[in-house]
């Protein structure tokens, strides 16, 4: 395989933008950067899944692989504005035959749970095991002293004994691994417990046999899948819950646009709440967008009327549905704002 799982990754994105975005707007993606036009490209591009799966990557790591797969024809352009050439959807396809395309990976829904949900669940793991063979004298896996601090509060409030937590974790997340789309030696060998210690990222690759980049994916997807799981089956996962509960919200916004959200219930106008919160118009229109994406509750009709929003799909089908300048220019009576709302809602629909 010539190009490593992250290269493959990169190059699908790249496909999916078609030039209509600079290599940057895919980084950031990868990134989680949560900027409006990140959050709407990501919709608009069908790439939510790759959002923040990336997060190791740095600007010069992305423009070293950038122009490495330039040099091997796998993308042509440049460095700012790149094509995926068919040799690099090629190369990309072998690559996800060998690994898969990652189906239940979701980076958008799960960005700010899943790293949490996985960090709490390496503690309580390896306190549960202490706890079963009565083993006090262990070094935590993580200094962090939130996580500590959670734990306590866990124990306190967790609905079984000390006595029985190992047994009924291990019977959750036995049941939870019978449905994962990966081995669960990807995660297992993370666990550190008595007498066991976890492996890093590097070491889990190595042992599972695996380029870095693919188990990495391969990580995320299967704790994606978990964390999925935990919410859709609340019933048979009463442990899980409490580590879950206080960090997955399933409508995912960013705290500024949840702030509008609460303006606009208030039945303010988008002028009011920017003089109120001391932001641009624009930036409570991007907040307005962003609600449209991610909110199947929220209506539109108050920013545009219903003949209005029709036209915008209608334009949108005759050019790329996301280009929104081709669609400005065949409705002059429409503002920028009305089209990216429209567009928005749509995108939920695919």
């Amino acid at each position: 395989m010539d190009v490593r799982c992250l290269e493959a990754v990169i190059l699908n994105a790249i496909k999916a933008v078609e030039g209509e975005r600079t290599s940057s707007s895919v980084y950031h993606l990868l990134k989680g950067k949560k900027s409006a036009q990140t959050i709407q490209d990501a919709h608009l591009y069908r790439l939510t899944k790759w959002f923040h799966t990336a997060p190791f990557l740095t600007s010069s790591s992305f423009e070293s692989i950038i122009k490495k797969l330039i040099n091997q024809g796998y993308i042509t352009g440049d460095l700012y504005r790149p094509f995926a050439a068919r040799e690099g959807i090629e190369e990309m396809n072998r690559c996800f035959l060998q690994t898969g395309t990652f189906p239940e990976l979701s980076g958008w829904q799960f960005s700010g749970t899943a790293s949490v949900f996985f960090s709490r669940l390496q503690l309580l793991v390896q306190v549960a095991s202490h706890f079963a063979y009565h083993d006090k004298a262990y070094y935590p896996v993580t200094r962090d002293e939130v996580l500590h601090e959670w734990v306590k509060r866990f124990l306190k409030q967790m609905p079984c004994s000390k006595e029985v937590l190992a047994s009924s974790l291990y019977r959750e997340l036995e049941d939870l691994f019978q449905l994962l789309p990966e081995q669960p030696e990807c995660i297992v060998i993370r666990f550190s417990g008595h007498n066991q210690t976890g492996k890093t990222l590097a070491q889990a690759a190595e042992w599972m046999d695996m380029e870095e980049t693919e188990y990495w994916f391969r990580f995320l997807h299967a704790i994606h899948s978990i964390v999925n799981s935990v919410t859709a089956l609340p019933h048979k996962t009463p442990l899980l819950q409490k580590v879950i509960m206080d960090i997955y919200d399933p409508l995912t916004l960013t705290l500024s646009a949840r702030q509008t959200a609460d303006y606009l219930k208030k039945g303010m106008t988008v002028d009011q709440i920017a003089s109120a919160r001391q932001l641009k118009k624009a930036t409570i229109e991007d907040h307005i967008v962003e609600l449209a994406l991610n909110d199947p509750a929220f209506t539109i009709r108050p920013f545009i009327e219903e003949e209005k929003e029709k036209a915008v799909i209608k334009a949108a089908k005759s050019v790329s549905n996301r280009q929104l300048k081709p669609i400005k220019e065949q409705l002059p009576d429409h503002s920028y704002f009305q089209i990216r709302l429209v567009l928005a809602k749509e995108s939920r629909k695919s």
